[in-house]
């Protein structure tokens, strides 16, 4: 990838001292947050692309909606900001011919949150990081905590490919007993139930969890599909000798009903309940799990994680589970989670994996007191 000299500014500095033409790939959600930060700075937006399966005859706040070859033919020195994560292959290796021909970036922008990861906040919180870096157990963990902070600073996605692990190697870092039991808070559409049910067969149970209506919907055909049983509130199988429980709500730190957005976006997520949005049950892990024991809990809840920890600490020191936490979603999650999390069951062993994926997405810390 085309990249200047390494530089102490984030890349937000650098794009404001750069004067060259800057221009977006990709008109989702990323790019909106990413088109406000650049707004914000005062650095000007000189066009705006897709893939060309997306190009039509449309526009994306104000800009036309061009092809990479016609952005590159009038600005040929121009800077490029990938706007969108991805781990298709065709998509990434389009990305990789990009970059060989101009200097070219994914920003990374909090999925929920107003706190933006640039030089500021990473100085204004150097010791968390210090601390959290401290707690970390293998070469592999320290050098994907190291490799995230700098991507997060400069936008230098090329920088995460070096620690990228398939998800797989998480059977060399937990091992639950026989007959364990496993929660998967943010089931989706069950992908990670059928993924650790695959990959730890001395699981016997599975509480999955899952807040969206549609995914949730998928979720229990898969439950339905993979864990063939009779059905009860709303599913339950078994896969071997495993059984499956699904229930539709948002995991929090209390009971009751949360509000969440109607257009959503990417996820569902926990907002103010001045904010008029769809009713959903809320649920803390301890009502969740009453007097069922807990040994692998998968949180991955669109920027709820914070609370569903808050409200699962009876769990945490009653079970000691082992926890694969998801750290991608809000900017200080990358401290915040670690230290709570710690601060709750101080003999915890904690590891950080990232698996393939542009932008940090599908990237977690690893607890285990085993």
């Amino acid at each position: 990838m085309n990249q200047p000299e390494e530089r102490k500014e984030d890349l937000w500095g650098y794009l404001a001292s750069a004067g060259r033409p800057v221009v977006l790939y990709g008109t989702g959600n990323g790019a909106d947050k990413i088109l406000d930060q650049l707004n914000l700075r005062h650095i000007p937006v000189s066009g705006v692309f897709a893939s060309s399966g997306f190009v039509r005859d449309r526009s994306f706040r104000g800009f036309p909606v061009e092809t990479y070859e016609a952005l590159k033919a009038c600005f040929p020195d121009m800077i490029v900001l990938i706007c969108f994560g991805t781990s298709l292959p065709d998509v990434l290796g389009n990305i990789d011919r990009i970059a060989k021909e101009c200097e070219t970036y994914a920003p990374d922008v909090p999925v929920y949150g107003d706190h933006l990861f640039d030089a500021a906040f990473y100085a204004a919180h150097r010791e968390e990081f210090s601390s959290v870096r401290s707690y970390l157990e293998d070469d592999l963990s320290r050098d994907t905590f190291d490799r995230v902070i700098s991507y997060k600073l400069t936008g230098n996605y090329v920088l995460l490919r070096p620690c990228e692990r398939p998800s797989e190697e998480l059977k060399d870092l937990l091992s639950p007993p026989e007959g364990s039991r496993y929660i998967d808070l943010g089931a989706y559409n069950g992908d990670t139930v059928l993924f650790y049910s695959e990959l730890y067969p001395q699981i016997r149970s599975i509480l999955a969890v899952e807040p969206d209506r549609r995914n949730f919907r998928k979720l229990t055909e898969t439950a339905r599909s993979n864990f063939p049983s009779d059905v009860s509130h709303p599913s339950q199988g078994s896969f071997g000798k495993a059984s499956v429980s699904c229930i539709r709500a948002l995991v929090s730190d209390r009971d009751g009903t949360a509000f969440v957005p109607r257009n959503r976006g990417r996820g569902v997520h926990e907002t103010g309940s001045s904010e008029k949005g769809e009713e959903l049950t809320a649920i803390s892990l301890v009502t969740l799990l009453q007097d069922q024991k807990a040994d692998l809990i998968k949180m991955d809840v669109e920027g709820n994680e914070r609370k569903a920890i808050e409200g699962g600490r009876e769990i945490l020191l009653r079970d000691k589970p082992d926890l694969i936490v998801s750290c991608y979603h809000r900017s200080e999650d990358l401290f915040s989670l670690p230290l709570l999390i710690r601060e709750i069951v101080p003999e915890y062993k904690v590891y950080m994996r990232h698996h393939p994926h542009l932008l940090c997405w599908e990237t977690e810390f690893i607890f285990t007191c085993r």
